[in-house]
Order: C-alpha cells, then sequence, then structure tokens
C-alpha cells in the first residue's frame, strides 16, 4: 500500500511530473470541464478526476515537464475539433508557463533500456523523474510499473483519487 501522505511530504518541495494524459485531462479541463466526458483523449476520466488532479497538483509548487510531454500533448489535443484549437492553444499556453521544461535529449532518452518497451516520451520521463529527484503521476501502468521497479517513487492516477480532495 502506498503512503500517499508520505509521498506528498517527501516530494512537495522537489516537485510532480504529469504524464501525457493527465496533462491533457487539465488542458480539456481548463477548457472546458464537459469536454472531458466528450474528446476521446479524456473520455475515462471524470470531472471529479479533474478536480482531483487539480486540486493535487497545487500541493506541489514545483511542476516540471519535458518537451516530449508538451509535444505530445499539444498533439493530441488539436485531436479536438478544429474550431478548438485557439481557445486550447490559449489554454495550453498558460498552463506551459507555470511548468519547468526540463529537456532530456532524444538521444539519451533513446539509449536508455525502457525506449524499446516504453517509447521516447515515457523514456525521457524516466530520465527527468531521475536527474530531478520528482514525483511522477500517471495513469499509464506500463511506465508506472517500470519507474517502480527501478526504484522511483510513481503514483497512479487511483492513488489520488484515494485522496478524494476538493
Amino acid at each position: 500500500m502506498v503512503d500517499l501522505l508520505d509521498i506528498i511530504a517527501r516530494f512537495r518541495t522537489k516537485g510532480i511530473l504529469l504524464d501525457t494524459n493527465l496533462l491533457i485531462l487539465l488542458v480539456v479541463g481548463l477548457y472546458r470541464r464537459d469536454r472531458i466526458s466528450k474528446f476521446n483523449r479524456t473520455r475515462q476520466y471524470t470531472i471529479n478526476d479533474f478536480d482531483l488532479i487539480t486540486a493535487f497538483i497545487h500541493q506541489f509548487p514545483r511542476r516540471i515537464t519535458t518537451p516530449h510531454i508538451l509535444a505530445e500533448t499539444d498533439n493530441l489535443m488539436r485531436q479536438m475539433d478544429r474550431n478548438e484549437h485557439r481557445a486550447l492553444s490559449i489554454v495550453m499556453s498558460s498552463l506551459v508557463s507555470t511548468l519547468l521544461e526540463i529537456c532530456v535529449p532524444s538521444v539519451d532518452a533513446v539509449r536508455q533500456g525502457a525506449y524499446d518497451r516504453l517509447g521516447l516520451t515515457d523514456s525521457a520521463i524516466q530520465i527527468a523523474a531521475v536527474t530531478e529527484d520528482v514525483l511522477v503521476v500517471t495513469d499509464d501502468a506500463k511506465l508506472a510499473n517500470w519507474l517502480a521497479h527501478a526504484g522511483r517513487d510513481v503514483l497512479n492516477i487511483n492513488h489520488v483519487r484515494m485522496l478524494n480532495w476538493n
């Protein structure tokens, strides 16, 4: 069992890194909460999940991301209707300004043992998590298992749901 309060206390000043799917949830929820259940990339989440993730990340003043996560998020959010792109871009621009972007060279990410199993973005997440000593929050079981097996603290969105903050 994960001791959530202990993990939050240990990483509060170090920081947090959200994976692509959770960052998309934030962008879509900040844009229009009612779109969460209608957009194919966020359909598996609820408005309550958005509220929980929003409250959770506010526990961490230092929020880390990578160019890989941002590029993937931007590309996937553009699967929404074209007439929504301008508003989504405004939300994304505002959100990006609150994040500390850590550059992980792709050449380093592809040299990781995780690359062939996890892909470029998740390999970069693994490097950023180690380099910056931050907590990764994800809904990706493969990524979470890889990080946990490597001795890194990682939370799945289900752990955050157990907190039930709002």
